[in-house]
C-alpha cells in the first residue's frame, strides 16, 4: 500500500498549517520533490523517518494518507500498516559512518546503522568490560588479602599449639592445615566443648609431659571383721562363771590372779605339798578349797578371754602394719587426688584400732571379774560405721593405683589425650577470630566469583555482537570499486580492520572525511542496504533526500547512475533535493518513464513537486505544490529563476500581502548571480564587485543590493534594521532587475522574454 498524500501538517517546524491542496496530485510510483534549503525538505524527510521507525510524532498534528483512503495519525503510527520504509537523509549520513582511533593510527570506519550501534555498543561493553576487570582485579586483591589474614592467623595458631605441645608425637609438625582442620571439626560439633579452667590445664599440662613411673602394688589388707568381734566381745562380756567362791579371792582381784597362778606352780610336775612362797605346808583341804573357787569353767572361760585378746592383738597388728605407697611414686596429676584418700584411710584406720583397743580393754576388765555380766550396746553403731569407712578408704586407695597402672600401662594414650584435650582449648579460644576470618574470606570467595562472571558475560556479549558486525560487513574490494566509480578517484581505499575498515588516503590514515566523502559513502551503503533479505524493494518505500550534498559534477552523475539502477524497481519512490543539475537528472528519467507521456496525470508513474517557503506572520511556513512547468520542461534553473522575477514585474493583480514577495529576493539574487557569473567569468568575488563592473545605473544597482542584501540568504525578519516597507519595494525592483538584464544584453533579454510568451499562453 503506497503513500497517497499527507492530509496535513499543522505546527510541526516549518509546516504551520499546511493541508494537501485542493487539485495537487496524489504522490504515485516515482515522486521528485524540489526546493530549496530552508523550504522543508529535512523536514519530510524526518516524517518518513517516523514511518520507517514506527515511532510517534510528538510535534504538533501530522497525517498521512493511504492508496485507497486509509489514513494513519502521526501521533499513533502502527508499522504493520505500511510497507517497510527505509529513508537517506542527513541523519542517516551521521548515523552510517563513525570511525574510531587516535594519533596517527589509521581510524577504523563502521558504516550502516545498525553496525555503528552495535559497535557504540561494543565500545559501551568495553569500557565496562575495562572496569568489570578493574573489578576482578580488586576483587582478587581483596580474597588474596583475606585468605592471608587467616593464613597468617592459623600460621600463628599453629605455631603456639606447637610450642605448647612441644614433646607430643602428634603435634610435631603441626601447621596452619592441622589447625584448619581441628577449627573446621570443632565448629562441626553441635555442642561446643566448655573452655578449660587454669587447674585443669595445669593438670593437662603436667599429664602431658608424664614419663613412665614404676608400678605399685595393690594394697591387700584382710581388715578385722568388726562386726564379728564386737560379737563375740559382747557375748564374752555377758558370760559368767558358776562355782564355790571364796570372798577374800572374790574380793580381790590381784590376790586371785596370784593365787590362780600359783596353783599351777603346785600341780602335775611341781606337785608339792610345801607352799613353794612360805615352805610351809600346803594343807590338802586348802588346795581342795582353792580348786572349787578356780574350777575348770573358770579356767576354761580365762582361757577363752586370752585367746579372744589374742586375736584382737593379731587385727591390732595387722592394722599397724598397713602402709600406703609414698606420693612421690605417682604420677603427678593422680597426687591432688591421692593425698585426701591417704588422709581418709589413715583416719580410718586410727578409728579401727581405737575400737579394737576399747574391745581389749573390756576384756581385760572381764578377766578381773569374769563373775559379773557386761554389755557394749551404746557403741555398737559407731564402729560399724568405721569400719566401712576404713573399707572404702583402702578401696579409694587401690583404685588410684589402678589408675596409676593404667596409666603406665597406656602411658602414650594419656598423653595424647591430654595434648588433644589441651590443642581443643587452644582451637576453641581461637574459634571467634577464625569464624571472623572465614567469613571475610568466603565473602571474598563469593565477591570474587561474581565479578568473574561479568567480564566473561561481556566478553561473550562482545563477541556476539562483534560477529553480527563481520557477518554484514561488505568486502573492501566491493567498496573500493564502487567508492572509485562514484567519486571518479580512488584516493580513498578501504581495508578489512578489525571489525570495521581502516580508510586511507593516499596512502595515509584517512583521519577526517569531507561532507561529500562521508555523503558518498553512506549513499552507496544505503543503496546497497536496499539489497538486504530484510528488506524487499519491490514491496518497500525508499526516500532519498539530497543525496548529492557537496559533490562535484562527476560525483553528481555518478550518484545519479547508483541511484536510478538500484531504485528503479521500487514499490514507491520519493526524491527530495535542492540540487537543479540532479534535479534535472532524475526528471529526465522520470519522463522516460512507461507512461510518462499520458495525458491523464493521474495514470503517469512518476510525479513531480515543489517545496515552497512564503511568510506568514512573521513566520516562515512551508507548502508543498505542484512544481513549475520551467523546472520540469526546460534543461535549466536559470529559466525558471527568470519566470518568477519577469511573473512578478509584470503581475496586474493588487498586492494580498508582503508575505507573497518573502521568498522573491533570493531567487533575484541566484538569477543575478547565475547571468553576471556568464557575462564576466573571469571576476571572482561577491555579487557587490560583479555589480560594480556592469555599466547600469549606480542608483539602481544600489536599490537592488539593498533588497537582496536584506532580504536574500536570510532566514527571518528579526534584525531591527529589516524594514518590512523595503519588501513593499519588492515588484518595482523587479522591473529594474529586468532592465538591468535588457541593458547589459538585450538579445539575451529578448530571447528569455519570448520563451515567456508560449506558457503564459498556456498557463
Amino acid at each position: 500500500m503506497r503513500i497517497s498524500r499527507f492530509s496535513k501538517i499543522k505546527k510541526h517546524k516549518i509546516f504551520r498549517d499546511f493541508v494537501w491542496p485542493e487539485g495537487l496530485p496524489a504522490f504515485a510510483q516515482f515522486n521528485v520533490i524540489y526546493g530549496w534549503n530552508g523550504t522543508g525538505k529535512t523536514t519530510l524527510s524526518s516524517l518518513f523517518t517516523h514511518l520507517q521507525d514506527g515511532r510517534a510524532i510528538s510535534q504538533g498534528e501530522v497525517d498521512f494518507e493511504l492508496e485507497g483512503g486509509g489514513k494513519i495519525s502521526g501521533a499513533s503510527i502502527p508499522s504493520a500498516a505500511l510497507p517497510p520504509v527505509r529513508v537517506f537523509n542527513r541523519d542517516f549520513v551521521s548515523l552510517t559512518i563513525d570511525s574510531i582511533g587516535q594519533s596517527n593510527v589509521a581510524p577504523i570506519y563502521f558504516l550502516g546503522t545498525e553496525s555503528i550501534e552495535q559497535q557504540k555498543q561494543v565500545e559501551k561493553l568495553k569500557i565496562e568490560l575495562e572496569k568489570a576487570q578493574e573489578s576482578v582485579t580488586k576483587a582478587d586483591s581483596d580474597k588474596r588479602k583475606a585468605d592471608k589474614s587467616l593464613d597468617d592467623y592459623c600460621i600463628e595458631r599453629a605455631r603456639l599449639i606447637k610450642e605448647a605441645l612441644l614433646g607430643s608425637g602428634e603435634h610435631t609438625n603441626y601447621d596452619k592445615r592441622g589447625f584448619k582442620l581441628a577449627a573446621v571439626k570443632l565448629k562441626g560439633v553441635s555442642t561446643q566443648p566448655v573452655a578449660l579452667s587454669e587447674e585443669q590445664k595445669k593438670s593437662l599440662r603436667k599429664q602431658k609431659d608424664l614419663k613412665a613411673k614404676p608400678s605399685i602394688p595393690r594394697l591387700t589388707v584382710a581388715l578385722p571383721d568388726t562386726e564379728k568381734l564386737l560379737s563375740q566381745t559382747s557375748a564374752l562380756l555377758e558370760e559368767t562363771i558358776v562355782s564355790k567362791v571364796i570372798d577374800e579371792l572374790a574380793n580381790d582381784v590381784a590376790v586371785s590372779n596370784w593365787v590362780q597362778r600359783g596353783l599351777t606352780l603346785h600341780a602335775g610336775d611341781r606337785e608339792t605339798d610345801a607352799c613353794r612362797f612360805c615352805g610351809n605346808k600346803l594343807f590338802s583341804q586348802r588346795r581342795v578349797e582353792l580348786a572349787a573357787h578356780f574350777n575348770d569353767a573358770f579356767s576354761v572361760f580365762q582361757g577363752n578371754i586370752e585367746e579372744f585378746l589374742g586375736e584382737i592383738e593379731s587385727q591390732q597388728q595387722i592394722l599397724q602394719r598397713i602402709s600406703f605407697p609414698d606420693e612421690s611414686r605417682y604420677y603427678d596429676h593422680l597426687v591432688r587426688d591421692y593425698l585426701p584418700a591417704i588422709a581418709a584411710a589413715e583416719k580410718a584406720i586410727a578409728f579401727e584400732s581405737q575400737v579394737l583397743l576399747r574391745l581389749k580393754e573390756a576384756l581385760e576388765h572381764k578377766k578381773t571379774v569374769p563373775f559379773e555380766a557386761h554389755n557394749l550396746e551404746g557403741r555398737r553403731t559407731l564402729m560399724a560405721s568405721d569400719h566401712n569407712s576404713l573399707q572404702d578408704a583402702i578401696c579409694e586407695v587401690n583404685n588410684l593405683i589402678d589408675k596409676h597402672e593404667a596409666i603406665t600401662i597406656n602411658l602414650n594414650d594419656e598423653v595424647k589425650k591430654a595434648c588433644r584435650a589441651l590443642e581443643q582449648d587452644y582451637v576453641l579460644e581461637s574459634l571467634t577470630k577464625f569464624d571472623e576470618l572465614s567469613s571475610a574470606v568466603e565473602m571474598a570467595k563469593t565477591a570474587h566469583a561474581a565479578a568473574k562472571k561479568k567480564p566473561t558475560n561481556l566478553n561473550e556479549q562482545i563477541d556476539a555482537i562483534e560477529r553480527e558486525i563481520v557477518e554484514h560487513r561488505r568486502p573492501a574490494e566491493e567498496l573500493n570499486s564502487e567508492l572509485h566509480a562514484y567519486l571518479g578517484r580512488d584516493e580513498l581505499q578501504f581495508e578489512v580492520k578489525e571489525t570495521g575498515y581502516a580508510l586511507t588516503r593516499g596512502g595515509q590514515p584517512a583521519h577526517h572525511l569531507s561532507e561529500g566523502e562521508r555523503t558518498a559513502i553512506a549513499f552507496l551503503y544505503f543503496l546497497k542496504s536496499l539489497e538486504d533479505k530484510a528488506f524487499d524493494l519491490s514491496k518497500g518505500i525508499v526516500v532519498i533526500d539530497d543525496p548529492v550534498s557537496s559533490l562535484d559534477a562527476n560525483a553528481l552523475f555518478s550518484a545519479f547512475g547508483y541511484m536510478k539502477e538500484r531504485t528503479r524497481t521500487s514499490f514507491q519512490l520519493f526524491i527530495l533535493t535542492h540540487n537543479f543539475a540532479f534535479f534535472r537528472q532524475v526528471k529526465n528519467w522520470f519522463h522516460h518513464l512507461p507512461g510518462q507521456k499520458k495525458k491523464d496525470i493521474e495514470k503517469r508513474s512518476a510525479r513531480f513537486y515543489t517545496l515552497l517557503a512564503v511568510l506568514s506572520d512573521g513566520e516562515r511556513s512551508a507548502t508543498i505544490a505542484t512544481v513549475d512547468r520551467l523546472l520540469e520542461e526546460f534543461e535549466s534553473e536559470y529559466h525558471f529563476l527568470f519566470k518568477q522575477v519577469y511573473d512578478v514585474a509584470n503581475n496586474a493583480a493588487p498586492v494580498a500581502g508582503l508575505g507573497q514577495f518573502y521568498g522573491v529576493p533570493n531567487i533575484a539574487r541566484r538569477l543575478i548571480e547565475t547571468f553576471l557569473a556568464y557575462r564576466y567569468p573571469d571576476c571572482s568575488g561577491d555579487l557587490i564587485k560583479r555589480l560594480e563592473r556592469a555599466e547600469f545605473d549606480s542608483s539602481k544597482k544600489i536599490r537592488i543590493l539593498r533588497l537582496l542584501n536584506t532580504y536574500s540568504h536570510s532566514i527571518g525578519i528579526s534584525d531591527p534594521e529589516h524594514d518590512p516597507t523595503i519588501l513593499a519595494e519588492t515588484q518595482e525592483v523587479m522591473k529594474t532587475i529586468l532592465e538591468f538584464f535588457q541593458v547589459l544584453d538585450d538579445t539575451h533579454y529578448q530571447g528569455m522574454v519570448k520563451l515567456m510568451e508560449p506558457l503564459e499562453l498556456e498557463g
